[in-house]
């Protein structure tokens, strides 16, 4: 089983060097990072990453964020390949605040791909839930910005938005929960689990 991982908007691989680092020692299992740059646009990631995986048996995905909604696609792309995964912080329900900004940011890809009522985001929720599939949703951090309980970043109410999901409240912000020991044990945990 090759495990990958997909790092949140804006963001690089290096956001998982804590938890990768956990889960080499205790599984030795191959891993893979998939990079994109979020000014490419969804659909041109989607693609690209998806020709990165074929040669995998089974896969067990670890998303962050925006890395969350990929993870999704990819999950579905694979099929029966896939085995499960646990996304952190992902936005399942969208951005309300992306679909307002975007009229004063129309050059800005990321605020059309991340909106609530239109977009990936709001497309994925049409993708079939893969089979041991776990969201974290981080549950501190009050952005000013953002009028709806939030982690810094993302409301609960999005990363709660899939309920055929098993979901897992964690006290941490969006930031830290990719250098939390406690997800890393709750990756370990999924991974033992379909293993």
């Amino acid at each position: 089983m090759t495990i990958v991982y997909i790092h949140g908007g804006g963001a690089t691989c290096e956001s998982f060097t804590h938890i990768r680092e956990y889960v080499r020692d205790h599984t030795e299992l191959p891993d893979v990072c998939l990079e994109y740059q979020s000014t490419r646009g969804f659909e041109q990631n989607l693609d690209h990453m998806k020709g990165q995986l074929d040669h995998a048996e089974q896969l067990f995905f670890v998303s962050h964020s925006l890395g969350g909604i990929y993870a999704l696609y990819l999950a579905d792309h694979y099929g029966a390949t896939t085995r499960g995964g646990v996304s952190l912080s992902t936005p399942y329900g969208g951005c309300r605040e992306a679909d307002f900004a975007r009229y004063f940011l129309p050059f800005n890809r990321l605020m059309q791909d991340i909106g609530a009522i239109a977009g990936p985001l709001y497309e994925s929720r049409h993708v079939p839930a893969p089979p041991n599939w776990t969201q974290v949703v981080t549950t501190v951090g009050q952005s000013p910005w953002i009028q709806d309980a939030n982690d810094g970043v993302v409301t609960l109410k999005s990363m709660r938005f899939r309920q055929d999901f098993e979901l897992i409240d964690l006290p941490l912000n969006h930031y830290e929960v990719v250098i939390s020991n406690q997800s890393v044990q709750i990756i370990l945990n999924k991974i033992q689990q379909v293993m």
